[in-house]
């Protein structure tokens, strides 16, 4: 059974996608499928066609912060970017799902699950849902954004409410870490149940 696993920057889910980790699920996480494809020469020479060659250390590697603060102004840009790795992403969890046995658990970590319309190769989708003030005071501790740069990141992603009318679980993280855990260990013996 494979299971999506999605929710906004800095909603804890990362944090949750350990947890089942912890618990032997195997993880495929889409951000480190994106930067793989990312670092292939023919994508940067991509990536740089439309953002200009200055988001390049001297190595000739994408200095990701440089790029983000770029992409996130413009909604425009965001497409232009997603039009480049999303489709060699699709194509990487198409391959995935292919492999996958109807009675293991394999969870699709994608940030952008509902954006890129990836929910399809998932049986079912678990949104990891923060409080927006939250959110917004985590990705300026976590990436050292400013608050404008954190609400632009948040306002070019589809909104909370949007994802949790389409997931099957919703796991709130609004408590304590030991709190989330339990509540992923609730859903992961659910899941388990299902596919016996």
């Amino acid at each position: 059974m494979i299971i999506g696993l999605t929710g906004g920057i800095a909603s804890g889910k990362s944090t949750v996608s350990n947890f089942f980790k912890e618990l032997g699920v195997e993880i495929v996480d889409a951000d480190i499928v994106a930067r793989e494809i990312s670092e292939r020469k023919v994508t940067i020479d991509e990536i740089c066609n439309i953002f200009g060659r200055d988001i390049l250390d001297e190595n000739g590697k994408i200095v990701r912060g440089k790029l983000r603060e770029r992409v996130f102004q413009d909604r425009e840009l965001v497409q232009k970017l997603n039009s480049i790795i999303h489709p060699q992403v699709i194509e990487y969890f198409k391959e995935r799902r292919e492999r996958n046995r109807r009675d293991e658990l394999l969870i699709f970590d994608i940030p952008l699950l509902y954006e890129a319309k990836m929910d399809a190769l998932c049986d079912k989708v678990i949104v990891v849902g923060v409080d927006r003030k939250k959110q917004i005071e985590r990705v300026i501790q976590r990436d050292g954004s400013s608050e404008e740069v954190a609400r632009n990141i948040i306002a070019n992603q589809m909104s909370l409410d949007d994802k949790i009318k389409r997931a099957d679980i919703v796991i709130m993280n609004d408590g304590t870490l030991e709190e989330l855990k339990g509540k992923v260990l609730k859903v992961y013996k659910e899941l388990r149940e299902v596919i016996k």
